[in-house]
């Protein structure tokens, strides 16, 4: 019988976050195991399960070593695979992805657990796994796949919109670099004389041109470092990478080569230096830049204006019969609105970041139009939004060791979309380190 953490997490029934602060390798293999080893109950909508497995150097030592290993082991042996561009979808089920929170200075693994949903349960009892057709290796409505299989000019013009900024530039590299990985072993597969099977051939098929996407998104992800179109988060990481590297590189042994990338690097960190928070803080209006969809949401938050007053006008009296039908619009605008919040979402957005872009627009709106309580309580349903791609579904309730999770399904939650695709077993994007010299 499940029981201790491993029970709280199989009663999850919205996104959370475990602290394995104080587990050792025994135990997190155990509670792994426990947690995981077979499906889900049927969910509503997928949900992510957050693992804090590391942490900076005042919380280090709460932490197991090896934590993340171990953590990332015991998943692969129960046939989860890794992804990078998993998300909140039931498409992503039985995958994992690693994530290093620089804000927070936590590192995690975040499981997309395998679920039964009622309609495959009630159809594998009438007609057996024999029925069921194989699944793609990248689900056709996941970024991967759209990254994978589009021309290199539609690239261009998707990373634009959907990876506006450097953190998701960066991203999106990671994401390309696992699609040539998964492309290589495919590669490897035919080489050793073994046959392809449907999911592999289909995508050997229709992947192309991903060294030169790879190439295009450094060039453009060095723009916002060279014109200093960044936030002082992501100063912070480049700077904590640049670090690192000079680090690696006074440790090799010395060569014209080595000499020339520590020049480089040290050129960095200086130019680095010379960007000040200050001058990052005063670009604030312009960069991130907008919602993408804002130009369309403006227009609905002005024409919500007025049938918010009028609800707060029913609550003291009668409204006539035009202004009930007025008033009968007023959840048709805050669905789209919600709707298209949400589809604002960049591919590889982390949830605070697209909350400070979605609160800067509603602060701009309010600023305008003199209404700062309106807009605030039309949008809640969107301050917790599913993104298509990285993956929130809720705000994440954070669960102690031993803790018991919270019963129920919030409701008030946005509506989830799609998410990232599922890979197959070698799909595991590099994370974000110092190895890289695209930007150093």
């Amino acid at each position: 019988m499940v029981s201790g953490l491993a029970a709280s997490i199989r009663s999850s029934l919205e996104s959370s976050t475990f602290d394995l602060a104080g587990h050792d390798a025994t135990s997190i293999q155990s509670i792994t195991h426990d947690a995981f080893s077979t499906p889900f109950p049927p969910l509503d909508q997928m949900i992510r399960i957050t693992f804090v497995v590391g942490a900076g150097k005042l919380s280090r030592q709460k932490y197991d070593a090896k934590a993340m290993q171990i953590l990332t082991a015991a998943l692969r042996e129960l046939e989860f695979v890794e992804d990078r561009g998993a998300g909140c979808s039931f498409d992503c089920a039985g995958c994992f992805k690693t994530q290093h929170d620089t804000g927070k200075n936590l590192f995690t693994v975040v499981v997309f657990p395998k679920v039964v949903s009622a309609s495959t349960s009630a159809s594998h009892n009438a007609s057996g796994d024999a029925s069921r057709q194989e699944e793609p290796l990248l689900p056709t409505n996941s970024p991967g796949y759209k990254i994978a299989v589009c021309s290199i000019s539609t690239f261009q013009s998707l990373l634009s919109s959907q990876c506006p900024t450097y953190a998701q530039k960066r991203k999106c590299m990671e994401c390309i670099e696992g699609l040539m990985e998964l492309l290589q072993s495919i590669e490897d597969k035919l080489m050793g004389g073994h046959p392809l099977d449907s999911a592999e051939q289909s995508l050997y098929d229709e992947m192309g041109e991903l060294k030169e996407k790879l190439t295009y998104t450094q060039k453009e992800a060095a723009k916002h470092v060279d014109e200093g179109l960044l936030t002082v988060q992501e100063k912070e990481m480049l700077v904590e990478m640049n670090q690192k590297r000079i680090a690696a590189l006074m440790k090799e042994k010395n060569s014209q080569a080595v000499a020339e990338k520590l020049k480089k690097a040290l050129a960095r960190k200086e130019y680095l230096q010379s960007i000040s928070d200050e001058k990052l803080s005063s670009l604030s209006s312009t960069y991130p830049p907008p919602l993408r969809h804002e130009a369309k949401i403006n227009p609905l938050r002005k024409k919500l204006l007025p049938l918010l007053a009028l609800e707060g006008k029913s609550k003291g009296g009668f409204l006539t019969l035009a202004e009930t039908k007025a008033l009968a619009e007023k959840e048709d605008i805050e669905n789209e609105i919600e709707h298209l919040e949400e589809a604002s979402y960049g591919w590889f957005e982390e949830e605070e970041a697209f909350e400070e872009r979605l609160q800067k627009s509603r602060d701009k709106f309010n600023a305008k139009y003199g209404k700062k309580s309106s807009v605030k309580s039309s949008a809640k349903k969107t301050s917790a939004a599913g993104r298509s791609v990285g993956g929130g579904n809720s705000v994440n309730k954070w669960v102690l060791p031993g803790q018991k999770q919270k019963s129920g399904w919030d409701t008030a939650s946005g509506k989830k979309k799609s998410g990232k695709g599922k890979g197959g077993s070698v799909f595991s994007a590099m994370m974000l380190d110092d190895s890289s010299s695209s930007d150093e």
